[in-house]
């Protein structure tokens, strides 16, 4: 499942259809609805309370409950309530989505912290990484925003996402401006305490926000660009597309041939997942190792899945004959469907067998995560940067239902899927052979010379 953070389009397509007063749900009808979506990703998930204790889990969210009025609350206020319960049951892709048509108006009327920040490495400092400010630059260490410790500010941000904590740091840094809106701590205009002075601003609007965070984000799901003349370069960004995929690596490969590049970088450090065959086209290219990315997965069978797998045409991608066996299975049990099977590439025309290396990060994520899982496992490449955003064995097949009186989507995992390594008991995420915590890419031109 891909990234799905920003995007304001929803609320812009649904502002015509919207009442401007409708900013509150009954208190019934928000407890009916998150106890529905507990209910429902306990039935889906193969293991939710695999790093949250069951009682405990119970304990907080009838803690959030109880604080609500007895009779409404806002719906941003629910909005932040199943975003941190589907956090703590989350390995990242099991989520509430926080669009919501009903909050539109308060979006529209929202001023919006004008900068993003990451919280240091080396201690619990917190630095500005992109800004829409003059007077706030990139670097810049913030103490406070209103009086409010910008830590106390990025932990409720950061209790909103589910996954790692290299996940959700590298996720909250890219939404915590959005993120504020829902934490009910500070609205505009805004004091901003910077470790050596004092700034004051109003904010920007929900247009400029949305334009703001959205640059960052990578715009081409593959790019290919030549680096002083030696050194090739793929920004493999996302996992979509098979058919053009196929056709960008041909015309990638043909030119490296042509232009006798015999050292390769592939940066996959944005990419959040997609369709995991497209790395084995890629693979095809740089090697003839025997390998795998997946060694299996386990299947959760619930009537949910059932039935959101017969709409999305499950049988094209798994088969007529396992659909059955899914299908006519008891709700609650298991299938481990588990495939031992290494994949042998073939070499395609223009078979590169230069130098290469992988660029990781807490981004790199799903089947982005399979592919450096199986580069570490077999030792097909070099991988340089961070450790990525999620374990080799993670939850993945992200089926979605709608709350039904919020009509919040929430997403959830209906499998578990096996690593490389095939062992169904290891929980570590890919770590690089080489770290490097900034300036990946300078590193690795460097490294390749």
């Amino acid at each position: 499942m891909s990234s799905k953070y920003l995007i304001f389009l929803f609320f812009f397509l649904s502002l015509k259809l919207v009442a401007q007063n409708l900013s509150y749900i009954s208190t019934d009808k928000a407890v009916e609805d998150l106890n529905f979506m507990v209910n429902s990703i306990e039935k889906v998930h193969y293991n939710p309370y695999f790093k949250t204790n069951k009682a405990d889990f119970y304990k907080y969210k009838e803690e959030l409950l109880s604080s609500f009025n007895s009779d409404s609350i806002a719906v941003k206020q629910f909005i932040a309530t199943g975003m941190k319960l589907s956090a703590l049951l989350s390995g990242g892709h099991t989520a509430m989505d926080w669009q919501n048509e009903y909050i539109v108006s308060e979006l529209m009327n929202y001023y919006f912290l004008p900068f993003t920040v990451k919280q240091s490495l080396l201690d619990t400092s917190f630095f500005v990484t992109r800004s829409a400010q003059k007077g706030i630059s990139q670097g810049a260490e913030v103490k406070a925003i209103n009086g409010v410790s910008i830590k106390e500010l990025y932990e409720e941000c950061m209790s909103y996402i589910g996954g790692l904590e290299s996940f959700k740091n590298a996720y909250c840094e890219k939404v915590f401006p959005l993120y504020l809106f829902f934490t009910n701590k500070i609205t505009h205009p805004y004091l901003i305490q910077l470790s050596d002075t004092v700034i004051s601003t109003e904010g920007i609007n929900v247009t400029e926000i949305n334009d703001f965070l959205n640059s960052s984000m990578a715009t081409e799901n593959y790019t290919f660009t030549i680096i002083e003349n030696e050194i090739g370069l793929i920004n493999y960004n996302s996992c979509t597309d098979y058919d053009a995929f196929e056709v960008f690596l041909k015309k990638t490969f043909k030119e490296i041939d042509d232009k006798k590049i015999r050292k390769l970088i592939v940066d996959i450090r944005e990419n959040s997942g997609g369709d995991s065959r497209l790395n084995d086209l890629l693979l095809s290219y740089i090697t003839t190792k025997p390998y795998r990315q997946s060694s299996g997965r386990y299947w959760k069978v619930s009537k949910l899945a059932k039935a959101i797998y017969k709409q999305k045409n499950y049988e094209n991608h798994f088969g007529e004959e396992f659909m059955d066996l899914y299908n006519g299975s008891e709700d609650g049990t298991i299938i481990e469907k588990l495939d031992e099977g290494l994949t042998y590439p073939q070499m395609p025309t223009n078979y590169f067998s230069g130098k290469t290396c992988f660029l990781i990060g807490p981004n790199t994520f799903s089947s982005a995560n399979f592919l450096a899982d199986a580069i570490k496992t077999y030792k097909i490449s070099t991988l340089i940067g961070s450790v990525t955003g999620e374990l080799t064995n993670d939850f993945g097949e992200v089926i979605y239902f709608l709350l039904p009186h919020s009509v919040n989507i929430v997403y959830v995992s209906s499998t578990y899927d096996i690593g490389a390594n095939g062992n169904p008991n290891f929980f570590q995420a890919v770590d690089p052979d080489i770290q490097v915590d900034n300036h990946v890419l300078d590193y690795a031109i460097k490294w390749m010379k």
